[in-house]
């Protein structure tokens, strides 16, 4: 089971807005990455995975629940 990068986020306890100040980026492109995280680079997709502290394959290669 993975996560998606909306639940990834919360469940490392941020907001859109504190995960976009982190990744350099504004809330409106961060949001588009949880709605489409195909749209993520792959240095954004490394970040997202080091910030939340899940492996990046079970955020952006495995299935999640939703």
């Amino acid at each position: 089971m993975g996560f998606s990068v909306k639940q990834a986020r919360q469940y490392a306890g941020f907001t859109q807005l504190e995960m976009a100040k982190k990744l350099g980026v504004s809330r409106d492109t961060y949001r588009k990455i949880e709605l489409s995280p195909e749209t993520a680079s792959v240095a954004i997709a490394k970040k997202i995975s080091v910030i939340v502290g899940i492996p990046i394959d079970q955020i952006f290669f495995a299935q999640s629940s939703t």
